[in-house]
């Protein structure tokens, strides 16, 4: 865990060093007047068992799903955090017991925008995710009260404000390391969609 908050602390050094001098070239050159801040409302959703089944889909959007909202600060590579009120049911006890648990889930992405067509633009991200539990339908004792994952993935910005994101996570525990040398990101597949305004 030390090791990888070195490494946080690391990145945001160099993401604000990047920032700093976008803003500085930024200011001896008025004529170029590109954003490099954006915010705006996010939805999403984890499918737990990644999955192109229609029927599949909606049952679990139904048991899970996000709203939220974002912050993306920089341009080429940028610091993008995000504040989810995250619903989703599961199983507890016997199979016909369902439970309702409501998280702060808040991941901080790290990105990079890749191509840039006007029309269309693609960018890579990755960073860790907290998520905190708020509410539990039924108190299980043995629930997390928190939890940390790593998020790696990428997207699309559609006419400059529609924003497209699918990220894979994994969780942060004892066999983090060899999950992450198998690329075994088996804790699902995030996909949010979301609106940037300036």
């Amino acid at each position: 865990m030390k090791k990888f908050l070195s490494t946080l602390i690391v990145g945001l050094f160099v993401f604000s060093t990047v920032s700093y001098a976008q803003n500085q070239q930024s200011a001896q050159n008025p004529i170029k007047k590109n954003p490099s801040f954006w915010y705006g409302p996010k939805v999403g959703v984890d499918l737990l068992t990644p999955t192109v089944d229609q029927d599949e889909i909606t049952a679990q959007v139904k048991s899970n799903y996000q709203i939220g909202f974002f912050l993306q600060f920089g341009r080429t590579f940028y610091f993008q955090p995000e504040f989810y009120y995250r619903t989703h049911k599961e199983n507890y006890g016997n199979a016909n017991d369902e439970v309702t648990v409501n998280t702060l889930k808040v991941p901080m992405m790290f990105g990079v925008r890749l191509l840039n067509l006007k029309v269309v633009s693609a960018h890579l991200m990755a960073g860790p995710t907290a998520s905190f539990l708020l509410k539990e339908s039924v108190t299980d004792p043995d629930r997390k009260k928190s939890n940390f994952a790593l998020q790696a993935g990428g997207g699309v910005d559609v006419l400059g404000f529609i924003t497209l994101d699918v990220r894979y996570s994994v969780d942060i525990n004892s066999t983090t390391n060899e999950q992450i040398r198998q690329l075994g990101w088996d804790s699902g597949v995030n996909v949010t969609l979301g609106i940037k305004l300036r």
